[in-house]
């Protein structure tokens, strides 16, 4: 039996990263514990492909 774990990235949170324009380090965290995690899903992969789309073009600050 598989258990479902809530998903580290939403789309509320990637709404607010673009509406901010500012990826923090809290987000690169929640990110690189989505990659990490064996059970993320294809929602989840498409998030993390918009969010650097969005730091490739420039459209968000990488926060230290």
């Amino acid at each position: 039996m598989q258990t479902q774990t809530s998903p580290f990235l939403t789309e509320q949170i990637v709404s607010r990263i673009f509406s901010d324009g500012e990826l923090s380090r809290d987000d690169r965290q929640k990110i690189q514990s989505a990659l990490l995690n064996t059970s993320i899903d294809e929602k989840e992969l498409s998030l993390i492909e918009k969010i650097m789309e969005g730091v490739v073009k420039g459209i968000l600050d990488v926060l230290n």
